[in-house]
């Protein structure tokens, strides 16, 4: 019996003893492989057994498995990975983010929801395209090509400058048509572009998260009176769980203008053409008609000692700088995220440059399960050294066109060359500097209450503060002092400024309920406060003793002073309903009633709304037997929103201040209109999403139409009134068109991957109803006109070269081909407007290993531009005096001549000559990266490395347009100047850029 007992015992220790040899401990660190940060939680199990364990706050783990065990890692926002031991005792995971479920929940109006359930017309912008631009490239202007129907277009190329924002076509005929900007939930505004303050350009883009584009009513309705333009909503990054991750971000490099796609003439090009034409310049001793061939080469030799190459002389290399740093982490109940950034962008001409310091601060803390508080901070300061932007030689980028290649920059004397424009541009780039100061703070503080499960009642408080300065200080004696200076009193200074402040309060209630996880509720209500208050100086003076002082208080004679003030208020109660039917049936109601100060005593409320519905087909059996079918969703939104932006007492009827002899007097300035109401916008949108092929293959259609009614425009008035006209509701626009999104994974292997994304967007606009037709609009190249588009050409019409004599032809109204040019001869040239009716963006990321390659190729078109620069520059002999371009040079010369320019005869004439079409492409970036291995980086304690290239806006092509053809301000100092697209002048062009940079993780 006992040796019996002995032997079962030896038998189960050996057993035993064999079961632990098999066993073994396998230890690691699980990162993430997109930046390596470390991540902490996660799940490591033995599959098919109950073991199990999470990495530690630095992502190590150990666990004992047995032989060929499998070990299975899963994370929230990561794809699940599975690894087999074999004989490794060390396995380093890097989990790869799973991008369907970070999309799975996306933010909306006051709110989130699972992408799922969208039903209205939304696109999502991810943070990760806009990281790593250049510095100075405003956030605004990195959206260009990033989602269908959103339309971007800078204002010039100018260092931190502003861009013209539409989604889906011009809404407006002067109330602006640029969209709500909403950041961490705190409206910063729709106004239009100006050129002046730019908050967008004070965010890090660095610093988002993801930005979502609002696009039809349903998605905007909940902004009320703010919302016709569409808005977007940008949401900025927060702490992540896990041990403290820093950042730094290093960029150097350089912007330069981008090459025209003509040739200006030269030296010798210039002197002949002037010769040819008969043309003495003012620096020839003798007139140019009577000189032999002998006596004009002379003169010819003796200018070449000036020889100038304008755009050399003028234009530099702007080098970039920025610097980026920043600190992250989050632990159950606290995280934070803090950024730094400075950026130093240089101009185009010696004296310009951008430097902008900013940063931000993102706090959360979570006291127990019921109480949550929060901020989100941002601080910024932009100084800027700018230059004129006027239409004549005080504008640098007018003088590279307009200085011949024969004039020296300097006299013998050593003096600056006035030109034949008398005015050296040289000498006012050094003697009138303009200086201009904006110091922004941004910020929201919130805290969220959970009573009882599914109730969060939230209450935020969003500020902004501005603060603006400007200094144009024209020097004592200086060349434009000596024009338009008083010769008693040399010298002269304007400071001007602004502060704005505008606080939000926000309250709201939301409350989810699913019953029986087959109907389920989601709703808000809530009840929102804006107030706006805006101060303004402008101080002036004459007579300074030298340039090296110019404070006001050194001058010798106050020549204006005027200060300002202003302000507004918006009240506004919203709510929205979500109901969905076991997650196939969705429709989704919301609404809004606002009040604004703006507007007139008898229309000073208004009540918007928006239904929306989607059905997911692909939960339906006709459509899961398609196997190919991942998702499938048809969505379908009808709404009403508004549009609030007019002066903030349009509807008021004012008086001014004057003086009437030698006592003060009042008089009326402005007429009241009490039934003055915002611009009302009603939408269809119907859409269809889709994936395919296990998700590979991925779109989005959409199909709308939007009527603006109640349009803000000046009306003329009888001459009885004592006024010209006031702003009244009196036209119609409509905007039809079809958007494009289709992504494709060419290649998804775990080491090599292809991605790439196509959107294109068709948008055909009208104006529909005006109380009166064909109203010329600013800048006198335009109309409204009823069944056109906005800013429709009209013009006279240019009908070419009589080949027999050389004369300019020209259609007169009746369409006969007559020599006399006629103002009264213009007329509605059909369809050809300033608006493009269509764009588009093709976008491609390839990744092996640790290298990445993407580029974006942008496309515009169907617009038309105005090229004013071009009919300066082959003027027909009319500005000989300046430079031309060397296409002037083929012009008729003889009988039979075909396919030249007119004779010149010393005048041309504003005619859709220089009417050209707008379409282009353009190479808008390109991004070569490295990501250094971690298994290197490791050994010097940095998570991860990347160092990359990129070329942005390197390359373009210009169907027909001469120039740059991406157009924005055409003029900023010029009449109409301002309209987008409207006309090509000398505004500070596009640049093109190449930076190098470098990532570090720690």
């Amino acid at each position: 019996m006992n040796r019996k007992l002995l032997m079962i015992f030896v038998l189960m220790l050996t057993l035993t003893l064999k079961i632990a040899a098999q066993d073994r401990i396998i230890s690691g660190k699980v990162t993430s492989s997109e930046d390596g940060a470390i991540l902490p939680g996660v799940s490591v199990s033995v599959k098919g057994t109950s073991r199990g364990i999470t990495t530690g706050a630095d992502g190590s783990y150990k666990i004992n498995v047995p032989n060929n065990a499998k070990i299975i890692f899963g994370f929230v926002g990561f794809i699940k990975q599975e690894v087999i031991v074999g004989t490794k005792t060390i396995i380093d995971v890097a989990l790869v983010q799973d991008v369907t479920d970070i999309e799975e929940v996306v933010v909306v109006g006051y709110g989130t929801t699972k992408k799922q359930n969208l039903t209205a017309s939304q696109a999502n912008i991810s943070g990760k395209a806009l990281e790593g631009k250049p510095g100075g490239t405003s956030f605004d202007n990195l959206l260009q090509g990033k989602a269908a129907g959103l339309q971007i277009i800078a204002i010039n190329g100018r260092p931190s400058g502003q861009s013209f924002i539409r989604i889906r076509g011009e809404s407006s005929l002067s109330a602006g048509s640029q969209p709500l900007v909403v950041i961490d939930g705190v409206p910063v505004g729709n106004s239009e572009a100006q050129g002046g303050i730019n908050i967008l350009n004070t965010i890090n883009p660095n610093e988002i998260e993801d930005v979502q584009v609002l696009k039809d009513a349903s998605s905007a309705a909940i902004y009320g009176s703010r919302g016709a333009g569409g808005v977007i909503l940008v949401t900025t990054k927060q702490g992540k769980k896990g041990l403290p991750k820093i950042t730094y971000s290093f960029q150097a490099g350089y912007s330069e203008k981008t090459p025209d796609n003509f040739k200006m003439m030269t030296f010798d090009e210039k002197l002949r053409y002037e010769k040819d034409l008969g043309y003495t310049n003012g620096y020839f001793q003798d007139d140019v008609t009577t000189m032999t061939d002998a006596e004009y080469q002379t003169e010819v030799t003796r200018l070449s000692a000036g020889k100038t190459d304008w755009f050399k002389t003028l234009l530099q290399k702007g080098q970039l700088r920025t610097h980026r740093f920043g600190i992250s982490g989050a632990n159950d109940s606290f995280s934070y995220n803090i950024s730094l950034q400075s950026s130093n962008v240089g101009g185009l001409v010696n004296g310009s440059n951008s430097d902008v310091k900013g940063g931000r601060v993102n706090l959360e803390y979570r006291a127990n399960k019921w109480l949550k508080t929060g901020s989100n901070l941002q601080f910024a300061s932009i100084q800027t050294n700018e230059q004129r932007d006027r239409y004549n030689v005080q504008n640098p980028f007018y003088a590279i066109y307009a200085y011949n290649p024969y004039e020296p920059e300097f006299n013998d004397d050593g003096t600056y060359n006035l030109t034949a424009n008398g005015f050296s541009i040289s000498e006012a780039i050094v003697n009138n500097t303009e200086k201009q100061t904006i110091v922004n703070g941004l910020g929201s503080f919130y805290l969220t209450l959970t009573p009882i499960k599914n109730l969060d009642i939230r209450s935020q408080i969003g500020l902004i503060y501005t603060d603006y300065y400007r200094e144009y200080f024209i020097k004592p004696n200086s060349i434009l002092d000596q024009y338009v200076g008083d010769p008693a009193a040399r010298g002269s200074k304007t400071d001007n400024g602004s502060q704005g402040f505008n606080y939000v309060f926000t309250n709201t209630a939301t409350y989810s309920k699913s019953i029986d996880n087959t109907h389920n509720f989601k709703v808000l209500g809530g009840i929102e406060f804006t107030r706006d208050r805006a101060r303004a100086f402008s101080l002036s003076t004459k007579g300074y003793p030298s340039d090296k002082v110019n404070t006001q208080d050194n001058a010798s004679t106050p020549t204006g002073a005027t200060t300002s003030k202003s302000d507004w208020a918006l009240y506004s109660l919203f709510g929205r309903i979500n109901y969905d039917f076991n997650q196939k049936y969705f429709i989704d109601f919301s609404g809004r009633r606002d009040g604004s100060s703006r507007f007139g005593a008898n229309n000073r409320y208004g009540l918007f709304g928006a239904v929306s519905a989607g059905w997911h087909l692909d939960k339906e059996s006709f459509i899961q037997d398609l196997t190919f079918i991942n998702s499938l969703k048809l969505r379908a939104s009808y709404g009403l929103t508004g549009n609030d932006r007019i002066g903030n007492y349009t509807s008021l009827g004012l008086y001014r201040y004057s003086s009437y002899g030698l006592t003060s007097a009042t008089f009326p300035s402005q007429v009241a209109n009490p039934d003055l109401t915002w611009e009302k916008q009603t939408a269809t949108d119907i859409g269809l999403d889709f994936s395919v092929m296990n998700n590979r293959l991925y779109g989005t259609i959409d199909w709308y139409t939007k009527k603006s009614s109640s349009l803000l425009y000046e009306r003329p008035l009888s001459t009885t009134t004592g006024f010209q006209s006031r702003i009244e509701n009196v036209g119609a626009v409509q905007n039809r068109g079809v958007e494009l999104t289709v992504g494709y994974k060419i290649i998804d292997n775990k080491d090599f991957k292809w991605d790439v994304n196509v959107n294109y967007s068709i948008n055909k606009n009208k104006v529909t109803a005006l109380t009166e037709d064909g109203i010329i609009r600013p800048g006198g190249l335009s109309k409204l006109q009823i069944g056109q588009p906005v800013d429709v050409y009209f013009m006279t019409r240019y009908a070419g070269v009589n080949s027999a004599t050389g004369a300019q032809q020209f259609y007169n109204v009746n369409g006969e081909v007559v020599e006399n040019y006629s103002p009264s001869d213009a007329v509605i040239l059909e369809g050809k407007s300033r608006l493009a009716t269509r764009f588009g963006n093709f976008h491609t990321d390839i990744s092996y290993k640790g290298i990445s390659l993407g580029a974006d190729l942008y496309y515009s078109g169907g617009n038309y531009i105005f090229n004013s620069m071009w009919n300066d520059l082959t003027s027909d002999g009319e500005y000989i005096y300046n430079n031309q371009a060397a296409d002037a040079l083929n012009y008729w010369k003889k009988p039979g001549d075909t396919g030249v320019l007119p004779v010149p005869t010393g005048i041309s004439y504003t005619t859709d000559r220089y009417l050209q079409k707008g379409d282009f492409i353009r190479l808008r970036n390109v991004t070569l990266g490295y990501t250094i291995p971690s298994s290197i980086t490791k050994k010097a304690k940095i998570q991860s490395v990347r160092i990359y290239a990129q070329a942005q806006n390197w390359w373009y092509y210009a169907f027909e347009a001469k120039g740059d053809p991406e157009v924005g301000f055409g003029q900023a100092e010029s009449t109409g100047g301002q309209t987008q697209g409207l006309f090509r002048g000398y505004s500070y062009p596009v640049t093109r850029q190449l930076t190098f940079g470098i990532d570090l993780t720690f």
